[in-house]
């Protein structure tokens, strides 16, 4: 009985083209942001972007990534959620 493989995961190449400018345009604002809501607009940002890279990732097969993913967006949003309310600003 042959083993039964995990279906590959088709998508189109443009889809992919704009995750990856996504995530860069996530990186820059983040790092253009940095000193803004003591920091806490950057990790948000960062938060996003690290979650596009694990969308991107995961649409090409790379399943085993996801949960590891997740746990770093959480901690990077949760991060800068707090430090946007202790510096006072409001989303």
């Amino acid at each position: 009985m042959p083993t039964r493989r995990f279906p590959i995961v088709s998508g189109s190449h443009f889809i992919d083209a704009v995750e990856v400018i996504a995530c860069i345009a996530f990186v820059v604002a983040g790092f253009a942001l940095y000193a803004s809501c003591n920091g806490g607009n950057s990790l948000i940002l960062f938060g996003v972007a690290v979650a596009i890279l694990g969308a991107l990732l995961y649409r090409t097969g790379a399943w085993a990534t996801i949960i590891p993913f997740a746990i770093i967006t959480l901690c990077l949003i949760g991060g800068g959620w707090y430090g946007v309310t202790v510096a006072g600003c409001s989303l």
